[in-house]
């Protein structure tokens, strides 16, 4: 009965691909649903496999192979418990991919399979498609008007936007000048103190420190997530800023509206997942390499250069 548990799951799975397996998951269904009934199981499925299993190991150990069949039901139980383990942890991986962007919960930054086969950072199931800001508002760097201009939604506490910003840096002291950037603070609700510390970050840079507080709350994200405003003010702090007119903005809460339409701006673009870039309109979610950057940077004239910048992640 146990193995049959097994059987049902491994089969039904093998049944998608080859209907030679079909059979199969239908005796191990069948000696499932009996089991849970307090019925006989009367298909000898899970005989069969033993005997399978017991054979095939008698030809490279009889002594492994009179030990499994001795004590058959114990491993059978190990391998069910292993099997529910595997299916509920796959379950909660898909259930973060599905909330947060990746298989390990909020906080991770680490990319699994879902991200590599979606290419995305966010909810899959997102029905719109993304739509560029049609204004160029926010934390800017480089020169307006320049061939390429890249819009990032960010969040301050959101891992992914930390680790995108490194190439952010490296993009924007390599095309110094040829790229215009501009940075929207769009703070996800399931981020802590992800909004006070947009609202921070947009009280520097009235003073003009705006990358100095930006680099330090990406530098210290997990304590702005645990400590809140305590952090973040002492990360104002570091960051030079005159505090007498730090703490009025932000006590205050005089850039909330600022904020707050630039969360609606993210709003009308669709924006699923942080960070969303959108190079010359383009429009790509997740972190992303240099390599990539500079490759939907350039004018696609053939389909091949096009091909190509799609395989790279961009297209």
């Amino acid at each position: 009965m146990v193995l049959c548990i097994i059987a049902f799951f491994v089969f039904a799975a093998m049944s998608i691909f080859s209907a030679k397996y079909r059979p199969l998951a239908r005796e191990g269904l069948r000696c499932v649903f009996r089991t849970v009934t307090f019925k006989p199981c009367d298909t000898g499925l899970d005989d069969r496999i033993k005997a399978d299993m017991v054979s095939g190991l008698l030809r490279f150990s009889p002594p492994a192979a009179k030990m499994l069949n001795r004590h058959f039901t114990l491993f059978s139980w190990v391998f069910v418990l292993l099997t529910v383990g595997s299916l509920a942890y796959t379950i909660y991986g898909f259930y973060n991919f599905y909330y947060y962007g990746n298989c390990d919960g909020p906080e991770s930054v680490n990319s699994c399979i879902l991200n590599d086969v979606t290419g995305d950072y966010g909810r899959f199931s997102e029905p719109r498609e993304l739509v560029a800001p049609a204004s160029l508002g926010g934390i800017t760097a480089g020169t307006e008007g320049a061939a390429t201009t890249i819009v990032e939604f960010g969040c301050f506490t959101c891992p992914y936007t930390g680790k995108a910003e490194q190439t952010v840096q490296q993009l924007l002291s390599k095309y110094n000048g040829s790229v215009y950037y501009v940075f929207k603070p769009f703070p996800l609700p399931h981020h802590n103190n992800s909004y006070d510390a947009a609202r921070a970050v947009l009280c520097a840079n009235r003073q003009g420190k705006q990358w100095e507080l930006r680099e330090e709350i990406f530098r210290q994200q997990e304590a702005c997530s645990v400590d809140g405003s305590m952090a973040i003010r002492q990360l104002a702090q570091d960051s030079g800023l005159d505090m007498a007119d730090f703490d009025r903005c932000y006590n205050g809460n005089e850039t909330g509206a600022e904020l707050d339409g630039y969360i609606q701006e993210g709003k009308d673009a669709h924006i699923y997942a942080t960070p969303t870039f959108f190079v010359n309109g383009k429009a790509a979610v997740g972190p992303k390499t240099l390599e990539q950057f500079e490759c939907a940077m350039k004018e696609e004239k053939n389909a091949f250069e096009a091909l190509d910048c799609w395989l790279r992640g961009m297209g």
